[in-house]
């Protein structure tokens, strides 16, 4: 079972507001304090628009947040407690994250008690060395990930399930023929609409609804 990172596993509203909040601080301005705003589509689809905090551009900052703020992420509930029932049941995971920070997230799991249920980490990071074809949209680089992955662990894409919150998990799996899982939270929340169209093998709540007999059988 391949999982995405943030969205998927990660809760990244904590160091997403944080980020937010240092760059209006480094420009000497308030924090903003509608909290649930900086957390919308609305404020994200601002950022990709332009967005600027002062006279720093937002957009050109983005990667900062996962290599300088993972210490204010946090798992979503339940998750640890599947990811190490899943492992225990014999099930091999990886992680493949179409942004930065592989070490950050390696720190993370060990934080989490689960770095040892998983075989293969790779992020954006990890195609820097590589001769990724020009990979640069996000479907890209998951795919590419992603069949890294599947080559470390010499695994066949059918034998496999993705596991994401966001588009382009959904159609790297079904481009690679593994079976597709969807999580209603991160990009799923405000994308929900957007699941009937991309028909994943399954959608669940959350991680911590994951059963490997029925979604993976």
């Amino acid at each position: 079972m391949i999982f995405d990172r943030d969205g998927t596993l990660l809760d990244f509203s904590g160091m997403f507001l944080a980020f937010v909040d240092d760059l209006h601080v480094r420009q000497g301005l308030s924090v903003p304090s509608d909290r649930d705003h900086v957390l919308s589509l609305d404020y994200w689809h601002s950022i990709q628009e332009g967005r600027k905090i002062g006279d720093i551009l937002v957009m050109d900052h983005l990667d900062h947040i996962p290599r300088s703020y993972m210490e204010q992420a946090r798992f979503f509930p339940g998750t640890s407690d599947v990811i190490r029932s899943l492992s225990d049941t014999g099930m091999r995971l990886a992680i493949a994250s179409a942004w930065v920070a592989t070490e950050q997230t390696k720190h993370l799991l060990a934080r989490e008690r689960v770095a040892d249920c998983f075989e293969t980490v790779l992020t954006r990071d990890d195609l820097k060395a590589e001769a990724s074809g020009g990979a640069s949209s996000s479907l890209e680089v998951k795919l590419a990930l992603v069949e890294r992955s599947l080559k470390e662990l010499n695994l066949d894409p059918r034998e496999v399930a993705i596991v994401g919150d966001a588009p382009v998990d959904i159609q790297a799996g079904k481009a690679l023929a593994m079976r597709t899982i969807a999580v209603r939270t991160g990009n799923f929340r405000f994308l929900a609409h957007h699941l009937e169209a991309l028909a994943p093998d399954h959608v669940v709540s959350s991680v911590a609804e994951l059963n490997a007999s029925e979604h993976l059988a």
